[in-house]
């Protein structure tokens, strides 16, 4: 029997602010695989109190969770941001009781068929989930064997990430050539970040959203790159690439990029 949920989405649209649950391991919202519908859905709560009853659970498993207060105004794009992380259902809980409802059902899945060859997006819907997961559970600071499917995890992790086509960030060369030109004749310099060790890593990203949270407020460009291209476009004094820094920030070795693509040859 179909439900109409359609009190509760009013409910929600008509609301001032929301509470997200995210995750301090990745940056972005906790995402729950409910064990029963197999849904991904991300967490949201009426107000902090609810948010901090919801958290104790995660604290008892070493994962620790924090609350971001969303405004009436921002809702219909962070809603929208799920669908880049493959994300179907919201639970929305307040002091009443706790509510499961589709995303579609709030907001509409972004229609790119219509566009010509090359004018889509970039989007890694799947490869965005399985990192999301395996960060989760990786990250906890416990002894590995307690770690539940880690294995698993990264194992759709490393086949979606050879299924992928990367944003690869680039700073254009000054000049009075247009951007097309210089793109086309490489006269642009990477980005690069360095880790604790001070080892190079260069940034590399999921979609356009992961690029400009990185990009904000800097003068940088999007290439476009497809696993099987990406030792190309890798600076020679850099480790490997750094996924999606301002999010998961999964570590892609050198060495790694060789070895998936011979694990899972497409």
């Amino acid at each position: 029997m179909t439900i109409d949920k359609s009190f509760l989405v009013k409910k929600i649209q008509k609301r001032t602010t929301m509470v997200v649950a995210y995750c301090g391991f990745t940056g972005m919202p906790l995402v729950v695989c409910d064990p029963e519908t197999f849904n991904d859905q991300v967490w949201i709560f009426e107000n902090e109190t609810l948010l901090q009853e919801f958290a104790k659970s995660y604290t008892k498993k070493k994962i620790l969770l924090r609350g971001v207060q969303y405004k009436n105004a921002q809702f219909l794009q962070f809603f929208s941001s799920l669908y880049t992380m493959d994300v179907n259902e919201l639970v929305f809980v307040d002091d009443g009781a706790t509510t499961t409802i589709a995303l579609e059902d709030l907001v509409n899945r972004p229609d790119y068929s219509k566009l010509k060859n090359g004018s889509a997006p970039v989007l890694n819907p799947q490869l965005q989930l399985t990192g999301i997961y395996f960060m989760q559970e990786a990250a906890r600071p416990v002894p590995n064997e307690e770690k539940e499917n880690l294995k698993e995890l990264e194992e759709e992790l490393a086949a979606n990430m050879v299924k992928g086509r990367y944003i690869v960030a680039v700073e254009l060369n000054e000049g009075p050539e247009p951007d097309e030109v210089k793109l086309k004749g490489r006269k642009y310099r990477m980005p690069i970040l360095k880790n604790k060790n001070d080892e190079v890593l260069q940034p590399i990203f999921t979609d356009l959203l992961e690029f400009q949270k990185f990009s904000r407020g800097r003068k940088l460009k999007a290439l476009v790159v497809p696993y099987a291209d990406l030792p190309k476009v890798l600076a020679k004094e850099a480790k490997g690439f750094l996924l999606n820094p301002a999010g998961y920030h999964i570590l892609m070795p050198r060495e790694l990029l060789q070895g998936l693509r011979k694990r899972f040859p497409q």
